[in-house]
């Protein structure tokens, strides 16, 4: 997840240049009304219950599964960008599915924000697909940053299916703890120049210290260089959601956090352990060696092997 929620300077001096503009409309994916029981059909697609179908991604276990893993992709991304660590997990005997996000990588709407109730509701669809294909099995459900609230948000109030969740540094930085100028400047980008793309480049945020992959899955057409500022507005309105739902979960949690972390800071993490429920399988793992994209860092085999030992 690139972190543009940091880029308020850069809207700052856009507000500035373009004051005299007229307020203009946010753009954003268009709800069905279509109802249809959610499947998984060929190619492979989640095809959801409002009709739109969702391209997904599966890396089969390498030996006889233990357990079943759907993964949630984060801001910008898709199922792909994770190759590398989805084949160690399949390695270790974790059958990984994926699926693009509605408005990423190759389903519908591509560089369009959703709802993130829609987006929790398609992960529980996929979740239920999958506990029914796979019903001997243990089945988990992996968020990673914009994925994590997504998948936090999914699991509220006990409605997904699923026997624990993982959130790998989850975006939960909500509108309580941004400071309040950043507050002010995506508030007033959103209301002039919501189709506006920052790509962020000239930060200078480092999301990982292995380049070499991070080079590789740039490189993607799927991967979206560019977020328009609505969209934006929407990942912080699913982060405070996912955030105040979060006390409301039944399920077990590994939360997961680097402390090089660059995109997501230590204290909105922090406060969300304090708001979990904490069952006897939920724990807390910090990496100080850690950067925001944990399994696909320099030391993504001791995340994934923290994964695997917890989800066995």
């Amino acid at each position: 997840m690139v972190n543009l929620l940091l880029s308020s300077g850069a809207i700052l001096l856009l507000i500035v240049v373009i004051s005299g503009l007229s307020a203009c409309t946010p753009a954003s994916i268009p709800l069905k009304t279509t109802q249809a029981p959610p499947a998984l059909v060929q190619q492979p697609l989640l095809r959801t219950s409002d009709g739109t179908e969702l391209v997904m991604t599966h890396w089969q276990a390498h030996s006889t599964p233990k357990a079943t893993l759907l993964l949630i992709h984060g801001l910008n991304e898709y199922a792909g960008a994770f190759d590398e660590m989805c084949e160690t997990l399949a390695q270790h005997g974790v059958e990984v599915w994926a699926y693009d996000q509605r408005g990423f990588g190759r389903s519908p709407y591509r560089g369009l924000w959703s709802s993130a109730e829609r987006m929790a509701h398609d992960a529980r669809e996929a979740a239920s697909q999958l506990r029914q294909t796979y019903p001997d099995r243990p089945l988990y459900v992996l968020g990673f940053s914009m994925g994590g609230a997504v998948t936090l948000l999914a699991a509220a109030q006990g409605k997904l299916d699923a026997d624990g969740i993982i959130l790998a540094a989850p975006a939960v930085w909500t509108r309580a703890t941004q400071p309040f100028y950043q507050r002010w400047a995506h508030q007033a980008a959103l209301r002039l120049t919501p189709g506006w793309k920052p790509t962020g480049e000239s930060l200078a945020i480092r999301p990982t210290d292995n380049t070499v992959m991070l080079r590789r899955i740039w490189k993607s057409p799927w991967m979206i260089k560019g977020t328009r500022i609505d969209t934006l507005n929407g990942v912080v309105d699913l982060m405070d959601k996912a955030y105040s739902a979060a006390d409301s979960l039944s399920l077990p949690v590994l939360l997961l956090y680097g402390d090089k972390d660059q995109i997501i800071p230590k204290k909105p993490i922090e406060r969300l352990w304090q708001r979990l429920p904490k069952s006897g399988k939920t724990r807390f793992i910090r990496y100080p060696q850690g950067w925001h994209m944990l399994g696909r860092d320099l030391n993504g085999d001791e995340v994934i092997a923290d994964m695997v030992e917890w989800m066995h």
